[in-house]
Order: C-alpha cells, then structure tokens, then sequence
C-alpha cells in the first residue's frame, strides 16, 4: 500500500500517474500549500512540499520526496510495469540524465516564474525575474525537442518515467509565456503520453479537483 500527499495540478501529478501505472493500491492525501503545514507533515519533508510518497510494507515504512526519486522508486518497486530500463543499462543512465536535467533546467525556472518574489530582494525585479524565468524555460523546451528527434520517447520507441515527468511542465505552461507550437517533437510526446489510460486517469482526477 502507498500513501501519496499531493496538491493537484502540483508536482505530484507524476508520482500519482506512475501509481497509476504500475497498478498498486494506494490513497490519495491532499494537502493545502496555502496553509501552514501540519507538524505531522514536515516530519515526513521538512520543505514541506509535495509530492511525499509513503510506502507502507507492513513492518517497515519507506518515505520519500522529490519527484524524480519517487517515479524511480516505484519503477523499480514494480518492474513489470517497464517505466524504467534494467540497473545499470545505457538506456537507464539516459533516463537518470532526462529526469534530472529537467528537475534542474525545467522545473527550476517554472518555479522562478511562479514565485518570483522569493528570487529578488526589490519588488521592482520581480517582472525581470520573470522574463529570465520565461527565456530559461524556452531554452530548456528546446534542448527537449530537439532530444526527441529521433523519439517518440527519451528512449526511443520505450516509454519511461522520464516521458511521464515531462508532462508535468506541459501542464504548467501559462499562454503569457513563449509559445511551444515550433517544438512538433515534444508535442509528439505529449500526445502519446496524455493518450495512455494511467495518465488519462490521473489528468480526470486533477480536472475534478
């Protein structure tokens, strides 16, 4: 059994995906970033943020935060869901440089774009850090699209969490920054990925909310 603490529409839509995915039982445990976190909560990620993925294994209780480690967890938790290439293969090591270049170079300036204020001591500087905010994101949706050229996925024709997590960001865009219509590749991606019923599931579960 796991336990997921999600905010929808947030970073955790990937870890509900992969859980999705890979077919266990889980719950859902929201979680209100708009208010002080619950003691209970920081005990289980001191930033309290989301997501935090609890695996329950009756005798032992394995926690975990940040995106990119949980959808590795639970593809290695459950390999014959295939989200993920065999230990120490090259495809594996690609799957490791996809996620973390985009939790470093796609996530980071999505943040910076969303809560600018924390990025700047002046208030006037906010409009500026936004726009570098913007410029970084382009940069790192076309260092993306031109990765999937020879795609569908980041490891060719195998779908792995690294295609999972992407989506994401695709979720986030907001219409005030640059168009992503010139990237055909990842747009390709996109498709195929909203297309699958895990992630159709988690997408109906977010519109809900």
């Amino acid at each position: 059994m796991y336990q997921l603490y999600l905010t929808m529409r947030s970073a955790a839509m990937s870890t509900h995906a992969a859980l999705e995915e890979v077919g266990a039982k889980y719950e859902l445990r929201p979680v209100d970033l708009t208010k002080p976190r619950p003691a209970e909560f920081l005990l289980l990620n001191p930033q309290g943020k989301v997501p935090v993925l609890i695996h329950d294994l009756g005798g032992e209780r394995r926690v975990l935060f940040q995106s990119a480690a949980c959808l590795l967890y639970l593809a290695d938790q459950h390999p014959e869901a295939k989200l993920a290439p065999p230990v120490g293969s090259p495809a594996r090591a690609l799957v490791y440089q996809w996620l973390f270049y985009m939790a470093e170079s796609l996530q980071a300036p999505y943040i910076m774009y969303f809560y600018a204020d924390r990025y700047t001591a002046d208030p006037a500087g906010v409009a500026a850090v936004k726009a570098k905010a913007i410029d970084n994101i382009d940069t790192a949706w076309n260092h993306l699209d031109r990765a999937l050229a020879l795609g569908p996925h980041f490891l060719g024709k195998t779908y792995s969490v690294a295609d999972l997590y992407m989506l994401t960001f695709a979720v986030w865009h907001k219409p005030e920054m640059k168009t992503m219509t010139p990237y055909a590749h990842v747009a390709r991606n996109l498709a195929l990925v909203r297309a699958r019923p895990a992630v159709k599931r988690m997408l109906q579960a977010n519109e809900a909310a």
